[in-house]
């Protein structure tokens, strides 16, 4: 796999690489696109569980006690 950065972002990574926290832009790369499937993941796991949440407050009522106060 081939992969072409922006200018800005060829810079940032030379940057990192001088900087000693990595040896290779394929050691970063690899640890940036980690990173981003695991926000992403995080990111379906906590709109997965609101999902669950909602379903179980619609299911119990919650809306309806709160939105229309006296109705219970």
């Amino acid at each position: 796999m081939e992969v072409t950065l922006s200018a800005d972002l060829t810079k940032q990574v030379e940057q990192e690489l001088a900087s000693g926290r990595y040896h290779t832009p394929d050691e970063l790369i690899e640890q940036a696109v980690r990173h981003f499937l695991d926000e992403r993941q995080r990111g379906q796991n906590r709109l997965e569980a609101l999902r669950r949440i909602g379903q179980a407050a619609d299911e119990a009522g919650v809306y309806e006690r709160v939105l229309l106060p006296g109705n219970e």
